[in-house]
């Protein structure tokens, strides 16, 4: 007797030890009164397990016992009350744990029993970090076999209760309704035929606010036979301007130069490396600090105005550009076939997302394509999924712009990702994932705390989030391996400590080269609050002081740090003779040529 298991999570499912009356074989042996299935998800990801049934059996037959199989190879603390229910065994069956339970004296024709098993799994629900995810209280019952007769028991009251870890946030799920905040508490009920099938409810639970380090690292080499001077990194570190997010520099390999926020709330880090000398590799390495809160700010189509309440200061975000093509004639009848005549941009931007997600199959690119390559195509990564959702919108006459960073994975540590924002009149820019959309059709106006932003663009559809400088020989830049690092609160609040300090440190330098007493006064706060942050036992206050000074130094570089300039232009004659020497011979040859035209012209 094997039973189905759904995408490997909890079955709830009887093995019921049965014996029938010949003339009873073709009819129903007896159904769940009540099955309920409680589920307490604890800090550590282990889950302790409830479940209370009802149990009737109907004229005819009789029952000794009932089997329940878990998709765990990791199972403790096993009870099975009251009497008559007793647990008989449990067994290991490949990567799951069947509990056995024997009912003392049998269960007669006729009779009802409740009872009870509890007990402790791990694996159930993983993540890593803040997050909690699972699949959980699905009905894969595969019922009991007779003479070629299959048997399974209808529920006629199915409830699943999951709780998720004190202090965090439900994010998604399938189909539950939220009972309780804190802890976050799931319910639902239905009931079944003996034939229907359950597959769980699919949860995310996310700790907040999730704390994480970040390390970028550039490794540049120098294949030419002379030296690279002045090599000067610009590299996108943060974004100011996403509320649920706060970032910092905690450490940087090379000196920095100077720090500046661009035009879009990008705050960007020049870092030097002073010579490189042919054949050698130096790396710049950064670490920067990521505070990510749950956005989930309720908005609802009521809340946001229409098309045409769209300020015009935001016409630069209508713009077509490189990759998204949104004056293409072929992506404003995808555009008009998208949203129809909806005026209102919520419902509207709505359209657009499931549109995107109903016309392009997911598929890693190799490279980038733009929006028009990814209608035609119809398939795509996130970068398509986001360049169309752009154009789309912006078509249609919605500001749109994209977010660049990274979705963090358990099983990957990392992948860097695409997703977008629209804006919404009366309410502002709200982000979207089309592309995790497809998946779990919760990332609407909602992000989860394992987006982590590193830059906007949407003045530009250049995605990039670094550029260099450099006198001499050309140096080349790898793709140098990124690390994202969860942190528990404790070891946040460290790192706080840190970032704090670097830039307290660069706003010194900033008011040594241009003495300002306003802004000083600013130094001063920051000042103040890191020696607070410094001094904290708690890890909480370390964190609010931290932040503190971090806020108020950032308000002296921001008005202090310039963009540096271009340089001049630097060759490297080496490389370029060949070039230089071929392009001499074709302006000989030419001379030649018009010199022998001109003789023909006078002969």
């Amino acid at each position: 007797m094997k039973f189905a298991l759904v995408f490997g999570v909890m079955a709830a499912v009887a093995f019921l030890l049965i014996f029938p009356t010949p003339a009873a074989v073709a009819q129903e042996i007896g159904y769940y009164e009540l099955t309920e299935l409680n589920y307490i998800i604890n800090e550590n990801r282990s889950v302790d397990v409830q479940m209370k049934f009802i149990l009737y059996i109907k004229p005819a037959w009789s029952i000794s016992g009932a089997s329940w199989r878990v998709p765990s190879t990791s199972i403790s603390n096993v009870q099975v009350w009251p009497s008559p229910a007793q647990l008989d065994k449990v067994e290991l069956v490949e990567n799951d744990s069947i509990i056995h339970v024997k009912f003392q004296g049998g269960l007669g024709p006729n009779k009802r029993l409740a009872y009870n098993i509890s007990f402790t799994a791990e694996g159930l629900v993983s993540g890593i970090g803040s997050e909690y995810r699972g699949i959980l209280g699905n009905r894969a019952d595969g019922g009991y076999e007779h003479e070629g007769s299959v048997f399974r028991l209808r529920h006629d009251n199915y409830i699943v209760v999951i709780q998720g870890p004190a202090d965090s946030y439900l994010f998604f799920n399938d189909w539950g309704q939220s009972v309780e905040n804190n802890p976050p508490t799931l319910r639902y009920e239905n009931s079944f035929q003996a034939h229907e099938n359950f597959q769980g409810l699919r949860v995310r639970f996310y700790n907040q606010p999730a704390f994480y380090r970040v390390t970028l690292r550039y490794p540049f080499t120098n294949y030419g036979s002379n030296s690279t001077t002045d090599l000067n990194l610009d590299a996108m570190l943060f974004n100011s301007e996403v509320p649920w997010q706060f970032s910092a520099l905690i450490y940087s390999s090379h000196p920095i130069q100077t720090m500046y926020v661009d035009e879009e709330n990008n705050w960007h880090g020049v870092f030097r490396v002073s010579e490189l000398t042919p054949g050698e590799t130096e790396t710049i390495t950064l670490e920067l600090l990521y505070e990510v809160l749950v956005h989930d700010p309720g908005i609802s189509a009521e809340d946001v105005g229409y098309i045409s309440d769209v300020p015009a200061s935001l016409q630069e975000y209508l713009k077509p550009d490189d990759k998204w093509e949104s004056d293409s004639s072929v992506l404003k009848q995808a555009a008009e076939d998208a949203i129809g005549t909806e005026t209102r941009v919520y419902l509207a931007a709505e359209k657009i997302s499931g549109y995107v997600v109903n016309r392009l199959n997911y598929q890693v690119q190799d490279n980038r394509h733009g929006a028009l390559w990814a209608y035609l195509n119809r398939t795509g990564d996130c970068s398509e999924y986001t360049d169309l959702s752009i154009a789309l919108a912006r078509a249609s006459g919605i500001p749109a712009r994209a977010m660049y960073g990274w979705g963090y994975y358990e099983e990957e540590n990392l992948r860097g990702h695409a997703w977008l924002e629209y804006y919404f009149p009366g309410v502002g820019w709200q982000p979207a994932d089309p592309t995790w959309d497809e998946t779990f059709k919760a990332y609407f106006a909602r992000l989860d705390p394992i987006h982590l932003t590193r830059n906007v663009r949407g003045l530009s559809s250049e995605e990039s989030g670094a550029s260099y400088t450099y006198y001499g020989a050309l140096p080349t830049l790898s793709e140098g391996e990124t690390t994202i690092t969860p942190l528990k609160r404790v070891e946040a609040a460290q790192e706080f400590v840190r970032a704090a300090q670097y830039a307290v440190n660069l706003a010194d330098a900033f008011l040594e080269a241009s003495p300002d007493e306003t802004l000083q006064a600013k130094q001063n706060d920051a000042k103040q609050a890191l020696a607070q942050a410094q001094a904290a036992s708690d890890e909480n206050q370390k964190i609010l002081y931290a932040k503190n000074s971090l806020q108020n130094a950032n308000e002296v570089i921001r008005a202090l740090g310039r963009k540096p300039p271009q340089p001049t232009i630097s060759i490297d004659f080496e490389k370029l003779f060949p070039y230089l020497a071929a392009v001499g011979v074709v302006i000989a040859v030419a001379l030649v040529a018009y010199g022998i035209s001109r003789r023909r012209g006078k002969g």
